[in-house]
């Protein structure tokens, strides 16, 4: 129980509070209710539904919402004042958490770093998009990072279990909305930024602007930010950063804090020369393309700057392994290749198309956009499409309650010359049949997902499956 009078220091001293909800449906008797705006509802219209289920005390950021008996709490700012709370109520948490963002390669990185801390035996656990992971305590989470309450509550429990080192994934809306503006980071690391949420941020340089708030505004100021500069933004935000007096390890190619030297592809992966510490090391990855070899490094560093020393990580990092649904890739019997990955934004397409044109085969790519989410991106991503693929099929990626014939008309203005096949599962089995020996079939969008978005319905669907049925049967 937490008394009112450590929340507002003017209310009454019998009232003590039992928890903390922003759900009226999830109140119970001696609860706080918090009145948050959000995009869809107001929480100002269901603090009657709170009082009726029990809350004992309301804060809102409306200074005309007047109610008899009960404490009205007055903050400006409900969502930050929620993370405070938050933390409150679950005060524990891994003695090291590191944070990544960036628009791709956040699950990367984090899976990336969870694997270098297991490697070196440290008790470590993720929380993003693939969830909960750690060793004993494993679950889904709805959001990539989840909400105040609920991101204090997993900490919490991961504390309880002995987890010393924590990768945590924090999306723009994440730091947006506050939902890491209380947790105790040792680190925090920049990937890359490209186009993406602008339904939500309206501009690039808003959803730049609000990544570059984890390291200025919420690392704490005596902690490290690792930085790839291997990209423009990158580079804008470590010199930004060196400005204002911050602690930097930069990672790249130009970087001077761990510097890649060279990469080359080699037949089990990438084989890369690095300098840190005025030392060299070669390192041989299982892991195909650059923009992989640049998350195991960014990883290495958070390693490195939460305290693990450098010459452990390196004798590690190569048994590092690729994650779920990125860059996963299938050799079938007539030697062809399937790669499914997440890719869902025009940089990530990019990316994952160029690494398939390094070889001689024709490219054929299946991919859609999810909707009610980003317009701007989807006649990008099929430009992209068209310019660097032999074959497009437009196919669904959770269409939610958008029409997939919207959908893949605005992604038709990029590649007129693509096939429609709105059934994922055909479209799927469609490359496959047209894949031939040293041809690479791309399957972009959803990854690691094993579930389908459509008309308010969630169904069972995941395309390792598809790929992995259809050769069985083609091979039997």
């Amino acid at each position: 129980m937490i008394p009112l009078k450590l929340i507002d220091d003017k209310a009454n001293d019998d009232i003590n509070l039992s928890g903390v909800q922003t759900n009226s449906k999830m109140i119970e008797n001696g609860n706080l209710f918090v009145a948050i705006n959000g995009n869809n509802h107001n929480g100002e219209d269901y603090i009657d539904e709170a009082i009726d289920k029990g809350a004992v005390a309301i804060l809102t950021s409306n200074k005309e919402i007047k109610k008899e008996n009960i404490p009205i709490i007055f903050h400006q700012n409900p969502r930050q004042k929620l993370s405070e709370l938050s933390k409150l109520f679950f005060p524990n948490s891994p003695n090291i958490i590191c944070a990544v963002t960036g628009t791709n390669g956040k699950t990367s990185t984090v899976d990336f770093l969870y694997q270098i801390w297991k490697l070196l035996g440290y008790n470590s656990a993720t929380i993003g998009t693939l969830g909960v992971k750690s060793r004993k305590f494993n679950i889904e989470t709805n959001t990539t990072t989840p909400c105040p309450i609920r991101l204090h509550q997993i900490l919490d429990k991961l504390s309880q279990l002995k987890v010393s080192n924590l990768a945590l994934e924090v999306s723009s809306h994440g730091i947006d909305q506050h939902r890491v503006t209380s947790v105790d980071l040792e680190s925090a690391c920049f990937t890359n930024l490209s186009l993406d949420h602008l339904d939500y941020h309206k501009s690039i340089n808003e959803y730049s602007n609000t990544k570059f708030k984890l390291f200025n505004d919420i690392l704490p100021p005596n902690k490290t930010s690792v930085i790839c500069v291997d990209n423009d933004e990158g580079l804008k935000f470590f010199n930004k950063l060196k400005k204002n007096n911050k602690e930097v390890f930069d990672v790249g190619i130009s970087a001077e804090k761990l510097k890649i030297l060279s990469s080359e592809s080699i037949p089990s992966g990438h084989k890369v020369e690095i300098k840190y510490n005025n030392e060299f090391f070669s390192l041989n990855f299982n892991l195909y393309a650059y923009f992989q070899v640049l998350n195991v490094l960014c990883a290495a560093g958070l390693a490195i700057t939460s305290g693990a020393h450098y010459k452990e990580v390196f004798s590690v990092i190569e048994n590092i392994k690729p994650v779920c649904g990125r860059m996963n890739i299938l050799e079938t019997e007539n030697n062809s290749k399937v790669i499914i990955d997440y890719a869902h934004t025009p940089d990530s397409l990019l990316k994952v198309l160029k690494y398939a044109n390094s070889f001689s085969g024709k490219v054929i790519l299946a991919f859609g956009c999810g909707g009610d989410r980003d317009f701007s991106k989807r006649k990008m991503m099929g430009e992209i499409a068209e310019k660097y693929s032999d074959k497009v099929i437009i196919t669904n990626d959770n269409p939610r309650d958008e029409d997939p014939k919207n959908i893949a008309k605005m992604i038709s203005y990029g590649c007129p010359s693509a096939q429609i096949i709105f059934d994922r599962k055909k479209a799927i089995e469609y490359g496959l049949s047209e894949s031939n020996s040293g041809d690479i079939f791309i399957i972009a969008g959803k990854g690691h997902e094993n579930y389908q978005l459509e008309k308010g319905e969630k169904s069972y669907f995941n395309d390792l499956d598809i790929v992995k049925n259809f050769l069985e049967n083609v091979n039997e």
